[in-house]
């Protein structure tokens, strides 16, 4: 972009800092209902008068019929336990997102740690052919990033290494432990040789249409799938809005749709109600599909029984259709079926 092309920036407009009490006057000045100044004071001064704006934004009145902006005051008839309801599901949400995602990680530590042993040595990440997924000079920013994650952590095992053995890192099944999820999928993901990848994504039945089974598995949608699950995780992690997240930054790739004699048991056709959705919808869909071949239904159940306990919330908003729970990817324990 250049310098004629460049947005034309403004300072950001004077927000003078109200108190709780004025902020929570205004809101209710502004149609807020079902709340005492008290509460909503409370309220805000836990959450945060900006943070708290993104639950209720829905329910203030649209600027005009063609625009999507909206602002004060509120709708006719909205409640704060609307609002609250809101945020304490999403709040909710995100902690059985980020549950699920840690069960994703150990199994990908899990499985990366033993195939790549098995194929290069305990030590195999030491040099480039154990890792020949990396160029050299990401080999080197991999061996960089092993060392600082080796040298600042503080479990245990990983203690014993540094007091006990000459070596300068340990061995695959160790390191794994002390690595976050993104330098696992950075390094030791993406660093694997394509037929690890393929036996990753074969076994969490991400499959192509190749009947061969030596190349059955579809990394590219593996690839796609933990990324997207990185990010769901940093936003999750650092508490971002999450129930009605409409970014693509999170939406997954879906397997093909396939026709005719070649849609017989083909997966991916069960993903077709998601294809045009948006919101979290598809992401919590393949959560759950991932967990089910790592720990059966699980976490499903959990799933369920959450969005059973607020019924009040607009699931369409979540990118689910009608009847989203009888779907073949929800209403089985084996989604590969």
């Amino acid at each position: 972009m250049n310098g004629k092309d460049a947005p034309q920036l403004r300072p950001y407009p004077q927000h003078p800092p109200k108190s709780l009490d004025a902020l929570s006057a205004k809101l209710i000045g502004n149609g807020l209902a079902g709340v005492n100044q008290e509460l909503l004071e409370c309220r805000i001064g836990q959450v945060g008068y900006f943070r708290l704006k993104g639950y209720w934004y829905p329910f203030l009145t649209s600027v005009s019929e063609e625009s999507a902006k909206r602002s004060l005051p509120f709708r006719q008839g909205t409640q704060f336990q609307d609002i609250w309801d809101r945020y304490l599901f999403d709040q909710e949400l995100r902690m059985l997102v980020f549950d699920g995602i840690v069960t994703i990680e150990i199994y990908l530590k899990s499985f990366l740690a033993h195939e790549l042993s098995v194929f290069g040595g305990e030590f195999g990440y030491m040099t480039r052919e154990g890792l020949p997924g990396l160029s050299y000079d990401a080999h080197l920013a991999c061996l960089s990033s092993l060392r600082s994650s080796f040298t600042k952590s503080n479990l245990p095992y990983l203690r014993h290494f540094r007091n006990t053995y000459s070596d300068p890192l340990p061995p695959y099944w160790m390191i794994v432990g002390c690595l976050s999820y993104g330098t696992l999928k950075e390094n030791f993901y993406q660093g694997a040789p394509d037929h690890i990848k393929r036996k990753l994504a074969t076994q969490l039945h991400i499959f192509n249409p190749n009947p061969n089974p030596d190349v059955r598995g579809d990394a590219k949608i593996l690839s796609n799938w933990l990324e997207t699950i990185r990010q769901a995780r940093n936003m999750t992690a650092h508490h971002d809005r999450f129930w009605n997240e409409s970014s693509i930054r999170i939406a997954p790739k879906l397997p093909k749709h396939r026709s005719g004699s070649h849609a017989k048991g083909w997966w991916g056709n069960d993903w077709d109600i998601f294809r045009k959705s948006s919101g979290p919808a598809a992401f919590l869909t393949m959560e759950n599909y991932l967990l089910s071949q790592i720990d059966g239904p699980a976490w499903r159940k959990k799933f369920i029984s959450l969005m059973s306990k607020y019924p009040q919330i607009p699931k369409s908003d979540m990118g689910f259709p009608d009847g989203w729970e009888m779907s073949p990817l929800w209403c089985v324990d084996d989604p590969s079926h």
